[in-house]
């Protein structure tokens, strides 16, 4: 019966070949003056010799070791969201690695980073990659690492987190200016500042203008405190 209405309806289930081939040759009869009508009949029917034929062939096609003589069709859209499916898993990074890169850039791991890093400069670049790996010269991190007995930031207004560095360290408010001309609404957000890109953001994706504010200002820093760090 679900075979009968896939052939009145036909949709994207799967099977689209053989419902293809299936119209091909009622069209061919209908060219013939002939008129073609599908009827579903119970399998326990045995007075048509259909039944009993398919039955044969049914029982035939079970046997130990019968290779089907043809293979089953798979319609395309199947195949392509499998093998989507499959690259997905490949390019996908280990739940365990990368959690905050990830919480930057949720596209991870992909070619749009190149596209993000060739907009910058050598030493641009290299601080950029720092607070995007959240392994920057900053407090939180260097503490975390035991390289810093604290993790509070020069300032006293609080820990020196990426976040806190970027939006509220008060020995920074002149270049936050800039930040806040170009975008007020996304002050705050790290993904914006440090050209993440969204897991369904397309193939036209280009770092925001944030993000190349971003470079403009803090680029000409080796690290995010403004002293020699080795990259």
């Amino acid at each position: 019966q679900s075979s009968l209405k896939a052939i009145a309806r036909p949709q994207q289930q799967s099977g689209q070949t053989s419902i293809r081939q299936i119209y091909e040759h009622i069209e061919r009869l209908r060219k013939g003056n002939n008129r073609v009508k599908m009827i579903w009949v119970p399998s326990r029917d045995d007075d048509l010799s259909m039944s009993r034929e398919a039955k044969r062939q049914a029982k035939k096609a079970t046997r130990a070791g019968c290779t089907p003589q043809s293979l089953p069709y798979q319609a395309r859209s199947t195949r392509l969201r499998l093998a989507v499916s499959q690259l997905h898993q490949q390019r996908k990074l280990p739940n365990n690695v990368g959690n905050y890169s990830k919480r930057i850039d949720r596209a991870l791991p992909g070619k749009h980073t190149q596209a993000l890093y060739d907009i910058c400069k050598r030493r641009e670049a290299g601080v950029l990659s720092q607070l995007r790996t959240g392994m920057a010269k900053i407090n939180s991190y260097l503490n975390k690492i035991g390289a810093a007995e604290s993790d509070m930031c020069e300032c006293g207004c609080g820990p020196e987190t990426m976040e806190h560095f970027l939006f509220r360290c008060t020995r920074w408010e002149a270049e936050r200016d800039a930040m806040r001309r170009v975008g007020q609404n996304m002050m705050g957000n790290l993904s914006f500042f440090l050209g993440g890109k969204s897991a369904s953001d397309g193939a036209k994706w280009r770092p925001t203008v944030g993000v190349q504010k971003f470079r403009q200002l803090w680029g000409q820093h080796q690290s995010p405190r403004s002293y020699a760090v080795t990259l």
